[in-house]
């Protein structure tokens, strides 16, 4: 029987993952995460089978915790319109974030690996069909309560490229009234009525 691990495996997940977003994912080596996490290389390997393994389980802990997040707050408004606006909210202060970790960690790791990695691409591909789902059923909400006259289907394509691309944006150093006018502008296109 095996020795039970010495360590907070979800903390060291979290750690891993902001040493690839702060560094990316080609310049963070092993030892990087070994630094950055505590445990020893061979720990590291012993837990996560290799760098890669480790970097899509930080990818999807991220997205899993991502999407129940953006889902709670599409849904905290009182109306549907006051919980998208929220929503939009929440991604322009991020956006405006000066940490290393700025900027949305799916959308780094898409940059620099959906290319090559298909793990990754699938990933990121179905994270995005739930997150469209729930901007969806948000729009399609205001749309029934009159608030918005779109269709939700185009809306939730158009909103979630534009917070995709104020994310990109964040990287660069977009501030946060700037992410916001932007995300304004793509929710004002897409409402018919307004």
């Amino acid at each position: 029987m095996g020795r039970p691990r010495e360590f907070d495996e979800e903390q060291v997940v979290d750690l891993a993952r902001d040493a690839f977003w702060a560094n990316g994912i080609a310049a963070t080596s092993i030892s990087d995460l070994s630094e950055a996490t505590g445990l020893s290389v061979g720990s590291i390997y012993k837990a996560f089978e290799n760098k890669a393994a480790l970097c899509h389980r930080t990818l999807d802990t991220y997205l899993d915790e991502g999407l129940a997040a953006t889902i709670d707050v599409l849904e905290s408004g009182p109306t549907p319109l006051d919980g998208i606006n929220a929503y939009l909210d929440v991604v322009a202060t991020r956006a405006g974030d000066r940490s290393p970790t700025r900027g949305c960690y799916a959308v780094g790791v898409a940059m620099e690996l959906a290319a090559t990695d298909e793990p990754v691409r699938r990933r990121l591909r179905a994270h995005d069909r739930k997150l469209r789902a729930a901007v969806r059923r948000a729009l399609a909400n205001a749309v029934a309560d009159g608030q918005l006259d779109c269709d939700p289907e185009r809306g939730a394509r158009l909103l979630t490229t534009a917070v995709n691309g104020v994310q990109v944006e964040a990287r660069k150093g977009i501030r946060r009234d700037e992410a916001r006018d932007i995300l304004d502008m793509a929710l004002s296109a897409l409402d018919r009525a307004g």
